[in-house]
């Protein structure tokens, strides 16, 4: 079983990208907040769960096209000689001899990412190729394959090769993040994700009043970016507006647009029901009869028609909006 009590103490290969900036989803003070208790409650998505459910039968596939004899593993493991360093492979493939081979990484990748995913280790992500390298420097061997199914008939075999250079620096720069931020008492320099609101919230949840302070010399310089930041802000949302609804006039009846980059798409949601609850509570206050409460509960429901929902994905962005 997967030592999450482990995993939170150490550094483990999810952890890598973030503090190297190369993860999509997770920054540096992500990782800090989860480990040390301050992140928001995690839910995961469906597709996580998804990939979750699918990761055996991945790797059964690895085995029947490989031949190699992996063992759903499913565990965490410390290195043997730096205690801070862990992970969790998917399975693991032993020689006769008994001793480790390669690690084997189970992937389930949406259609919507393949074009992250190109044909040899070299065009992998580079989130996904540091975890590999944690993962064989954690576990002392030279090799680890990535079975991905990418929405080919056969999952992508990807194997990625012990970089020992590239190794000693993760390696470094990593055990200093631990000393200073996970054993150590220092906060990394926050960002813009949510757990950082929600750890500020945490750490700061009243305030004195009136206690206003002029600020230092840096900090007029911050506001000021920060005042141009917000001007800047403003016209990219308006020239963003302004280039979605060009698209979606360019899509009218359509779904939408896909090219090389991404798709865009500007699908109807299915109808509901909306119900002015004002007005049926005013009703309900002066009505007992439950049969008449049911009328007045259909009176003031009313069909809900869908509306259009844009969906955009490209190499950089994923954005979700109700038009």
């Amino acid at each position: 079983m997967i030592d999450h009590e482990l995993r939170r103490q150490c550094i483990t290969s999810t952890d890598v990208g973030p503090i190297f900036g190369v993860d999509l989803y997770r920054d540096a003070f992500d990782v800090w907040a989860a480990k040390h208790g301050h992140a928001a409650p995690f839910e995961p998505s469906a597709r996580m769960l998804l990939g979750k459910d699918l990761e055996e039968g991945i790797v059964k596939a690895y085995r029947r096209i490989t031949g190699k004899p992996a063992e759903w593993a499913d565990i965490t493991s410390r290195h043997p000689h730096r205690p801070w360093m862990a992970a969790s492979p998917d399975a693991l493939v032993f020689a006769p001899d008994g001793m480790l081979e390669r690690g084997v990484d189970a992937k389930l990748v949406f259609w919507d990412q393949r074009r992250k995913w190109g044909l040899d280790a070299n065009d992998v992500p580079e989130g996904i190729q540091l975890q590999m390298w944690w993962m064989m420097a954690t576990m002392e061997c030279d090799a680890w394959d990535i079975a991905a199914l990418v929405g080919d008939d056969e999952p992508r075999i990807y194997t990625i090769e012990r970089h020992r250079e590239a190794e000693r620096v993760v390696i470094a720069r990593c055990e200093e993040w631990h000393r200073r931020y996970v054993v150590g008492n220092e906060t990394p320099p926050i960002t813009g994700s949510k757990n950082a609101e929600v750890w500020l919230q945490q750490a700061f949840p009243h305030h004195k009043r009136p206690d206003m302070r002029d600020a230092t010399e840096a900090e007029a310089i911050l506001l000021d970016q920060y005042a141009q930041a917000r001007v800047v802000r403003g016209i990219a949302r308006k020239m963003c507006d302004e280039m979605e609804h060009r698209i979606k006039l360019a899509i009218a009846d359509k779904e939408g647009l896909a090219w090389p980059g991404g798709t865009f798409t500007w699908r109807r949601t299915q109808d509901g029901e909306e119900i002015d609850w004002e007005s049926l509570g005013r009703g309900l206050l002066n009505e007992k009869d439950k049969e008449t409460a049911q009328t007045l509960l259909g009176l003031y429901t009313q069909p809900k028609p869908g509306s259009r929902r844009m969906r955009f994905t490209s190499n950089e962005v994923d954005v979700v909006d109700a038009a």
